[in-house]
């Protein structure tokens, strides 16, 4: 019969030890990849959404999209997004994003504008401006007849309180 040395005794626990760990480790990974984002049940109320961070409303923009068909991907550029916050495909409909969290700002014509044009600059077919506030009458008047849609706070929690 071998007889172990306390070095060995002490070197066997401390790897089985590791072992342990690291497979706890990896099971609190995969299941935290396995739940989903839950953005759409955590907020709803427009209160809740004003006051999220933008980079968690732009997720929750995406859920939304995705919910609704969409592949959406978010946009990879570090710092100026060029004025694309997703990038969405659908039955062969290329779409962008801009997501604009505002307390109590108007989205206006300008931010409406600038999205027609990459519109045609990326080459997609239809442009989506989501905002927890409002948007201008001209806004509204400019996108009349155009493959763009705004979705104001009080649509966004209607679209929100469906899923």
């Amino acid at each position: 019969m071998d007889t172990y040395s306390t070095l060995q005794l002490y070197s066997f626990v401390i790897i089985v030890i590791f072992s342990l760990y690291l497979l706890l480790q990896m099971k609190q990974l995969v299941t935290r990849r396995a739940k989903p984002q839950g953005f759409l049940g955590s907020y709803r109320t427009l209160k809740q959404l004003k006051a999220m961070p933008w980079d968690d409303f732009e997720r929750l923009s995406m859920e939304l999209f995705s919910h609704e068909g969409w592949r959406t991907r978010g946009n990879t550029k570090k710092g100026a997004d060029g004025g694309v916050d997703i990038w969405m495909q659908k039955s062969g409909t290329k779409a962008i994003v801009q997501c604009k969290r505002y307390s109590s700002t108007v989205v206006g014509v300008k931010v409406v504008r600038e999205m027609y044009g990459l519109m045609y600059e990326y080459q997609v077919d239809r442009v989506y401006i989501v905002t927890t506030s409002r948007f201008t009458k001209e806004a509204y008047r400019f996108v009349k007849g155009k493959e763009m849609v705004l979705i104001d706070g009080k649509k966004l929690l209607q679209m929100i309180n469906k899923h």
